[in-house]
């Protein structure tokens, strides 16, 4: 049986031959190379190769010439180090810690009183306390209104020795401290500007709506009724379209408001028949086109029957024993406790509230120019807001506040002053007298002619 030829596996085929021969023909042809090459020519070969020796050469070293000895000034240490710093003397110590003085502006916020603001910018009670007392003759300081300002200004012990309120644009009042202790009354006043105008309506509905249509305010409607309202019914003589006109004034200061609109003379026209009232400026009451009193006069007294004035009327009174003003702004009457207090005129109580020396008082708004005021009462009758005639019972007298015993504290003031409530000039005749007549008609004639200025637009 014929075997097959078997290939030998081991022997380089392809690419490994050809790799193979081209190796091998190159280490022939380098040992042909070398034994052909003499040994003296491989020497020159190496001495052209590149010399790595280095040559040194000698450093010539200069001897610099030796700098001179530092001046011994020089060596001294700079100014202030190595030194302890001077401590300041006793006089600057009490001069940097000395308070300055100071003017603190306070706005007052809701919640806000008297005492916890004197409290927060650290001004003792006592202080507070000498304020309050100057302050029961006038009453200026509280109650206090949100958005108003409180200004206070100290010395350089940090005393206070002024505290002021704005009350309006024309008015400024100030507690300023006295050289023989306390704080006395001060006012700064600016000169009003008064300008006149007229609101014309006719009744559609109430006569109520029909005027706060016309842009009166709620003052000046109840100040309208209240002056007509004896000559004539508001609910059952008044009809649709019977025209009304009223002239009012307001204060301003450089331009801002002082209160509010006043009324000067009104007219409803019912039937074809006016119905006037007009102001008299002289004392402060509303009169017909003939000079007959709309207005109720004022008591006198403020009780039924007559007391002793205990203490009078004394805006110039100097305090016994510190020699400080020490004004009183009213007449005392030697009430017992309990006794009946009547209201002296029409009007509307604008305050009620108690105070560490006046006790508990009332401010009433009489029509027109007046205003009263009743202090140290047992009990009040009354409320803020409300409506009183004359003679009626608004408290009994009492000792709250500061008293020696019983008493009633009574005040009249005109435009906003305190006069002699015994002896003051208020509305109790029922015309107007001839003295005053001619005056009074010139102002009725200016007045009608702004009222009948609408039917020439």
């Amino acid at each position: 049986m014929v075997q097959p030829n078997k290939k030998l596996r081991w022997l380089p085929r392809g690419p490994r031959l050809w790799a193979l021969l081209i190796v091998t023909v190159f280490v022939l042809f380098l040992m042909i190379y070398e034994g052909s090459v003499e040994d003296d020519q491989r020497a020159e070969n190496y001495r052209a190769l590149p010399n790595s020796r280095i040559e040194l050469t000698p450093i010539t070293t200069q001897i610099a010439t030796a700098p001179l000895p530092p001046d011994l000034n020089d060596l001294a240490p700079p100014t202030g180090i190595g030194e302890r710093e001077q401590a300041p003397s006793v006089v600057d110590q009490v001069a940097q810690s000395a308070p300055k003085p100071r003017v603190v502006e306070h706005q007052i916020k809701s919640g806000d009183t008297l005492e916890g603001i004197f409290q927060r910018y650290g001004f003792p009670i006592n202080t507070l306390y000498s304020v309050l007392e100057a302050d029961q003759e006038y009453l200026v300081l509280e109650p206090l209104q949100v958005g108003d300002s409180l200004r206070f200004e100290t010395n350089d012990k940090d005393e206070l020795i002024r505290i002021s309120r704005k009350i309006d644009p024309s008015k400024t009042i100030a507690y300023v401290q006295h050289d023989n202790g306390g704080f006395v009354y001060k006012e700064e006043l600016k000169p009003i500007s008064w300008s006149q105008f007229t609101k014309h309506g006719a009744v559609e509905g109430s006569f109520y709506l029909s005027a706060k249509r016309a842009g009166l305010s709620d003052a000046n409607v109840m100040t309208i009724s209240d002056l007509l309202k004896g000559r004539l019914d508001f609910r059952r003589d008044i009809r649709a379209g019977d025209p009304f006109d009223v002239v009012l004034k307001q204060g301003d200061v450089d331009g801002e408001k002082v209160g509010s609109e006043q009324v000067e003379a009104v007219r409803i026209k019912v039937r074809g028949q006016y119905y006037q009232a007009f102001l008299n400026s002289s004392d402060g009451r509303f009169y017909d086109e003939s000079g007959n009193s709309l207005t109720p006069a004022l008591r006198r007294w403020p009780t039924s029957v007559t007391y002793r004035v205990s203490s009078g009327f004394n805006p110039n009174r100097m305090h016994p024993v510190t020699g400080r003003p020490s004004p009183h702004n009213g007449t005392d009457l030697a009430t017992p406790s309990g006794t009946k207090v009547l209201a002296t005129g029409d009007g509307i109580v604008t305050r009620t509230a108690n105070h560490r020396y006046a006790g508990k008082y009332i401010d009433i708004d009489n029509i027109g120019k007046y205003s009263t005021r009743f202090l140290h009462l047992s009990k009040i009758l009354v409320k803020k807001g409300q409506r009183v005639k004359r003679g009626q019972v608004i408290a009994l007298s009492g000792s709250t506040g500061r008293v020696t015993g019983p008493h009633l504290h009574y005040e009249l003031h005109i435009n906003g002053r305190p006069v002699n409530p015994m002896k003051a000039k208020i509305p109790t005749m029922q015309s107007i007298p001839k003295s005053e007549r001619g005056e009074f008609d010139k102002a009725i004639a200016s007045w009608t002619a702004m009222m009948d200025a609408k039917d020439i637009l």
